[in-house]
Formats: C-alpha cells, structure tokens, sequence
C-alpha cells in the first residue's frame, strides 16, 4: 500500500531531524576536539589528547570513566543511521558518563599515577556535553515520533 500524503511528509521530516540530529552531534563533538578539555596545574588538555589517551587511564576510574561516552555515543550515531530504537539508550548512556566528568575534582595526568586537581573545565568539554546532548533530544523525539505514529 503506498504512503499517503501525509505519511510521507512525516517520513520526509523525520528523516531531516536524522540528518540534522547526526549533523548536529557530529559537528560539535569534532569542534570538541579542537579546544581545551580541562586544565590542571600541569597545564590544559585538549579534547583531542582527552580522546586519545583517555583510554589508559580508565582503568584507574575517577574522571577518567567519562571517556567511556565516546564509544557510547559513536554507536549512538551508527544506531541513527540504521533507525534502530536503543540509539537513544545508547546517547543517553553517553550523556550520563559525559555529565559524570563534573563529578570529579582531581585526574589521573601521566603514567606514574599522579593525580592532580581539575582547576578549569574548558570549552571542549561544554561542546562534547552539547554533542552528547544534541544526540540523546534528537534520538529520543525521533523515537516518540515514531511511537506516536505507530
């Protein structure tokens, strides 16, 4: 049975939220990596170096479990492109960890072990939050879009 009218000027528009959404997320998290993450008395981080390395030290928790919102919220957007329903799970699970980072007051800097205190968050940590954000609203109302047209 075709789509009336209707039903693919919804299809249409959902489909511009996808775009616009993955857009969106994808464009700050890479403006993200770009500028400073934090500093600490040792100096500031850039988003860039976070992502990197930010990996080694997880092991070590504290901060460090924030990064865990990068893999989340690369499978969010894979999960969006697919219209896959846990995409918003996934960017909600990101922006959780993203959030946690505000948490904590000191983070592992080097491979000693040495832990020094958060003195500054900067503006690649608010675009980062902003992608995760931008992708958790934008999953969620294109699954209550769907939901509510079901």
């Amino acid at each position: 049975m075709p789509f009336s009218d209707d039903e693919q000027i919804l299809v249409e528009e959902k489909s511009k939220l996808k775009t616009l959404v993955l857009i969106g997320g994808t464009g700050l998290f890479v403006l993200s990596l770009f500028n400073v993450c934090f500093c600490t008395d040792n100096g500031c981080r850039t988003s860039i170096e976070a992502l990197l390395i930010g990996w080694l030290a997880m092991s070590t928790g504290g901060a460090a479990i924030a990064w865990l919102a990068n893999p989340l919220l690369i499978v969010s957007w894979v999960l969006l492109t697919k219209n896959k329903k846990s995409a918003w799970l996934f960017s909600l699970t990101a922006l959780l960890f993203c959030i946690s980072f505000l948490k904590f007051q000191t983070i592992i800097e080097n491979e000693a072990g040495h832990y020094n205190p958060i003195k500054r968050i900067g503006l690649g940590y608010w675009l980062w939050l902003s992608s995760c954000l931008t992708t958790f609203v934008g999953c969620l109302t294109l699954r209550i879009l769907k939901i509510k047209n079901s």
